[in-house]
């Protein structure tokens, strides 16, 4: 089982009104001692969300907190839900804990946890230098606001929430802190040209709203100045954490319904304004 998995399994039983990312952090909180709680306080909040997306790998935060783990705490954080919680909690590891019961299902589940820190931990051993993380940060994006309305007309809305479902994996991951993975092994350039291709390189003109057309055009841009930039006769200076920034701008614009409010950003994180967009 994935961390993800695991994360998403307990959010809908445990999880309650909080959202993913405060979830998510204390998760790994309970499995570690009040004293020791600083050794992930350097991990930021965004960096969270993408650990229970699934977008980021938690081989990092696993093997940190496995040199201090006190998995007990975790068995009181569970414990500490009423009889209901605990039935529901069965009910949503019965697939992965064949012997699962009221008796158990704290420890039952609290191990399961632990492999999987363990297992996480262990691919960080055996990862190739070529493949390693690059030690980037993940990059900070604004809390989300969520409407129902958009700023652009049906038509417009639709087009972007096709683009947004093809580009949005590749933008995520471009934020987080582990893209480095995927320009090595070629998936993100073989995927960006395809989609262009194949689609929006005709596509992206059916816009009609000029800002957004700008943005599309903006992010397709980048994305081609990306792809062009693992190519064995590209010769042109490409600069990662710029194009990384601009990204993160672009994503925050294409998803209005998502940050409703939220730009021009008056007040915003320090390098909003490393990026153009």
């Amino acid at each position: 089982m994935t961390f993800q998995e695991f994360a998403h399994k307990l959010k809908s039983v445990i999880g309650g009104s909080s959202n993913t990312k405060q979830f998510t952090k204390t998760l790994f909180e309970t499995m570690l001692q009040e004293e020791d709680l600083p050794i992930i306080e350097g991990i930021s909040i965004e960096t969270y969300k993408s650990y229970y997306n699934g977008h980021t790998s938690i081989s990092n935060i696993a093997s940190t907190i496995l040199s201090h783990i006190e998995p007990e705490q975790f068995v009181s954080y569970l414990e500490s839900f009423n009889d209901g919680v605990a039935e529901n909690l069965c009910k949503a590891f019965a697939e992965n804990i064949s012997d699962i019961d009221l008796a158990n299902f704290s420890v039952k589940i609290k191990e399961l946890f632990v492999n999987i820190l363990n297992e996480a931990a262990n691919k960080t051993r055996k990862t190739p230098a070529s493949q390693k993380d690059t030690g980037a940060e993940s990059l900070e994006i604004p809390e989300e606001n969520v409407t129902d309305e958009s700023p652009y007309s049906s038509e417009d809305t639709q087009l972007l929430h096709d683009f947004t479902f093809d580009y949005d994996e590749i933008m995520v991951t471009m934020i987080g802190e582990n893209y480095g993975a995927s320009l090595v092994d070629m998936t993100l350039p073989i995927k960006i040209d395809n989609l262009y291709q194949t689609k929006w390189e005709q596509k992206a003109n059916n816009f009609s709203d000029p800002g957004l057309k700008s943005s599309v055009f903006a992010l397709l841009y980048e994305l081609n100045e990306l792809s062009k930039s693992f190519s064995s006769n590209s010769n042109e200076p490409f600069f990662m954490s710029q194009t990384r920034v601009k990204m993160r701008n672009l994503y925050v614009k294409l998803h209005p319904e998502h940050f409703a409010g939220a730009f021009p950003y008056d007040v915003f994180i320090d390098d909003w304004n490393d990026g153009e967009y």
